[in-house]
């Protein structure tokens, strides 16, 4: 059979997202013969992008124009692709496992009737290799059907696109399609405070499993120690309050890779690991031995954080002769 691939190429303030050149590297793992992107939005932008990504990649591009698709909407994204991948006949359609990504994937898949497998973070003897219950399992799945959807986790494969030969081509589709029944005006940006995250070389980061906020104190003593240092949380601390949204790391957060990161309490979802594998040397604290997050570890330290890092400051004051601070 013809391995025939749709890749679903992401775009956001007029760039093409990186993941969609992992998607492009996912793919040629996977040995696909033929290759084709389709992407979608309002002119001219759009068009200028899907001549980046004829060039980048040497791959024909598929370029669906609507007005309407100015900006993302799920309900256009699905009608579109619909009829688009009907005429290309692919045996996979690969999404990134982005926040749109993984909203419009399922509702393709439905109507194009065909299984969908997302989050994959790896290939292993032909099944996709995926995590589950937050990183304690890791399940292989194989669609039951010759054409399936895959959504692919950012991070997951490289994202450079190494071609040099003569480009694809372009095709332009202008679409008639309806206004979505949701309408999305724009996009707001979430005011920015600067965490230190680029010019750290330590990062403490906090997970749910340091137990409450008043635990944050220890992770901010920790920190402390360092001269260059940096506080970071995973999504569920700060969908907890526990810290404030800029300090998330992960894929719908930072990405981050400093010289050291101390990962306090974090179980190791791949959301979060997304954003902070690149880290030189990764030290991991956590009670439950089976983590996760000890499998991305250089250091694994099984242990209370409110048992280890006192532990930590306690030696550092006797050993410097300098007095610890209750907080930074």
């Amino acid at each position: 059979m013809k391995r025939s691939f749709n890749i679903i190429a992401l775009h956001c303030d007029g760039k093409i997202l990186p993941e969609t050149y992992e998607l492009f590297n996912f793919v040629r793992d996977m040995g696909g013969e033929t290759i084709t992107f389709i992407i979608l939005g309002s002119e001219p932008h759009v068009l200028m992008m899907a001549r980046e990504l004829a060039e980048k990649t040497g791959t024909d591009v598929i370029c669906a124009t609507s007005k309407y698709l100015e900006n993302y909407y799920a309900q256009g994204y699905r009608d579109v692709l619909k009829g688009l991948v009907s005429t290309t006949d692919p045996c996979f359609i690969c999404i990134p496992h982005t926040a749109s990504g993984y909203d419009f994937a399922p509702l393709l898949a439905a109507a194009l009737n065909i299984p969908c497998i997302t989050a994959i973070e790896d290939i292993q003897d032909s099944l996709f290799i995926r995590s589950m219950f937050g990183g304690r399992i890791r399940a292989q799945a194989r669609p039951s059907a010759p054409s399936a959807v895959l959504t692919v986790q950012p991070g997951a494969w490289e994202g450079s696109a190494d071609y040099s030969g003569p480009g694809g081509t372009v095709r332009i589709l202008p679409v008639d399609i309806p206004p979505g029944k949701t309408v999305i005006h724009g996009f707001k940006k979430s005011l920015s405070h600067d965490v230190g995250f680029c010019d750290a070389e330590v990062i403490v980061s906090a997970g749910r499993g340091i137990g409450s906020e008043q635990n944050v104190t220890l992770i901010k003593r920790l920190a402390a120690l360092f001269p260059r240092s940096a506080i970071g949380a995973t999504r569920a601390v700060c969908d907890l309050g526990w810290l404030g949204y800029r300090h998330q790391i992960g894929i719908t957060g930072n990405t981050v890779s400093p010289r050291l990161y101390i990962a306090c309490g974090i179980s190791g979802a791949v959301q979060h690991i997304s954003g902070m594998k690149n880290s030189r040397i990764i030290v991991a604290i956590n009670t439950d031995r089976h983590a996760a997050i000890f499998r991305t570890a250089t250091y694994c330290i099984v242990e209370d954080i409110k048992t280890f890092i006192p532990l930590v400051l306690e030696e550092y004051s006797r050993r410097s002769g300098n007095p610890v601070n209750g907080s930074s």
